[in-house]
């Protein structure tokens, strides 16, 4: 529960950078100064245009969410999975859905993110971020070996772990863009039946539209 805690933290202290930058912004209105679009680089490394800082709280459009590189130089769109609803921790870099359990205290939490490095950098990394979580858990926890599992035409590569009240997943694959897709799902309480492996392959694969 304590990773739930962090996010939780995580997400208030963005609410508060955002608010103090919204006064900001209120200020320069005040004083007659007028912001400027700021260009964004793309793929090709063209300047766009289009992007306007009234656009980075990525809004959900008919359940379908835009993720986006944290440089925001490529972007996806992702398709809520049917059972899932929104997050509270969704943002542009990160898009997060959960399903409830009928107890009120299960779920199942599921974090996307697009990632411009090369798989061996995200499989460290989620490694790491993994002994982290489970370090600072007094009771400990215990993770599995890197498998992959082949949907379709995408193999995903993934790895388990689990501490007390926890089963969670780390998932990755590459996209067709250059980008690897990790996500992130947890398994929280026993009021929910967990998903597996394949079936979380499924979800994934339906969620995003390159």
């Amino acid at each position: 529960m304590k990773k739930i805690i962090i996010i939780g933290l995580i997400a208030a202290a963005s609410m508060i950078f955002t608010g103090c930058g919204g006064k900001e912004n209120d200020d320069k209105k005040a004083d007659g100064q007028v912001e400027e679009n700021v260009p964004v680089t793309d793929a090709d490394g063209q300047s766009d245009t289009s992007y306007s800082p009234e656009e980075s709280d990525a809004p959900v459009v008919d359940g379908v969410s835009v993720l986006c590189t944290d440089d925001k130089s490529i972007s996806i769109s992702v398709t809520r999975p049917e059972g899932f609803e929104d997050s509270e921790h969704t943002s542009e870099h990160q898009i997060a859905f959960q399903r409830l359990g009928t107890d009120g205290t299960s779920s199942t939490q599921l974090n996307l993110r697009l990632m411009t490095e090369d798989a061996d950098t995200v499989m460290t990394t989620a490694q790491q971020e993994v002994e982290y979580l489970l370090s600072a858990n007094s009771d400990g926890g215990t993770v599995g070996e890197v498998q992959t599992q082949t949907t379709g035409e995408k193999q995903f590569s993934y790895f388990t772990y689990s501490q007390e009240g926890i089963e969670g997943y780390r998932i990755w694959t590459d996209l067709d863009n250059g980008c690897i897709l990790s996500c992130t799902v947890e398994n929280i309480g026993s009021g929910l039946e967990p998903l597996a492996i394949d079936s979380l392959a499924q979800i994934i694969s339906a969620s995003i539209q390159e």
